[in-house]
């Protein structure tokens, strides 16, 4: 190809056209093509997730405000990322830590470039909350908020939200394939009160103490079917009880028993055309475990949810 080919063809001429250009002509199409270049490469480099947290807090242009070195994030907090092409989630995991008040509760808004796409109400613990984004590649900037703070103890005094573990985007196809954790549909999303991830003999699940949430998406209002796979812990004598699932309020709006094994229970739940929060709660409880300083009332190996079709 003719030197200055690909320069016609970029800005939509032949080539014989472009050789007759004068030259004050060609410096400015080239200088065009150069500030183009420079702006398709804005953004190389950044990260479209950070997953090793703190140690990715050091990359170059993501543009922190209101995230610590450590991983703590303030108020809010904001970083710049790499949104990547196609369907993508935008995700957020991390932990609430127990200061002082053990009933202590926020508000968490996750926003892109200032626009909220996601709104939940955690407590004390572990938690892991995703939203899906519009589809687009591009440079794009993330922002968490928490409604209230508390101040971090022995002589530190940062007012923080939580400490992050990983914040940034994730490929919807990917979270709907084969699961890492124990929430088998990507409408599901995990709340505050649940143990850490556990794996043994390649299975994963999470212990709960208690009134462990969880938020169930839908398109419309009506009513869902969430499946969970559940077993009795320590915590209960490893007894059968009875599983209830309570809405925002506290009210109860579905129970099944569980036995004395590994038990699927399903439930019938009522959703709005927005996330619904609810919790798994039990009554009674709390017996201690041996070698294992936490409450372990029971385990949830699997949760699913889909559209309740009635008469199946």
């Amino acid at each position: 190809m003719p030197a200055g080919a690909g320069i016609a063809v970029k800005f939509g001429f032949s080539y014989s056209e472009m050789k007759s250009l004068k030259f004050s002509q060609f410096n400015g199409i080239a200088l065009l093509l150069s500030v183009s270049a420079l702006l398709s490469s804005c953004g190389r480099g950044l990260p479209s997730k950070l997953e090793h947290l703190p140690e990715d807090l050091n990359g170059t242009g993501l543009n922190l405000t209101g995230i610590y070195p450590d991983g703590w994030v303030g108020d809010s907090g904001s970083v710049t990322l790499q949104q990547p092409a196609g369907k993508q989630m935008l995700s957020i995991r991390g932990t609430v830590p127990l200061v002082g008040d053990p009933n202590f509760r926020s508000d968490v808004e996750l926003r892109l470039e200032e626009k909220a796409v996601g709104h939940w109400n955690i407590g004390l613990g572990d938690f892991a909350l995703s939203a899906s984004v519009p589809p687009g590649a591009g440079t794009r900037r993330v922002t968490i908020v928490f409604g209230k703070s508390q101040q971090l103890p022995g002589g530190d005094g940062r007012m923080v939200g939580a400490r992050l573990s990983f914040i940034g985007f994730e490929s919807k196809s990917a979270m709907v394939g084969p699961p890492s954790d124990v929430m088998r549909s990507s409408n599901l999303q995990l709340g505050s009160g649940w143990g850490v991830l556990e794996t043994f003999h390649n299975e994963n699940f999470r212990w709960v103490d208690n009134d462990a949430q969880f938020l169930l998406a839908a398109d419309q209002p009506g009513s869902a079917v969430l499946s969970v796979t559940v077993e009795p812990g320590p915590g209960v004598a490893m007894r059968p009880f009875v599983l209830r699932v309570l809405d925002a309020s506290g009210h109860q709006v579905s129970a099944e028993p569980v036995e004395k094994r590994r038990t699927t229970v399903k439930f019938i739940l009522p959703v709005e055309g927005k996330p619904s929060e609810f919790r798994l709660h039990v009554d009674g409880g709390g017996k201690p475990a041996l070698n294992d300083p936490r409450i372990l009332n029971f385990r949830v190996f699997e949760m699913e949810a889909g559209a309740w079709k009635p008469g199946k």
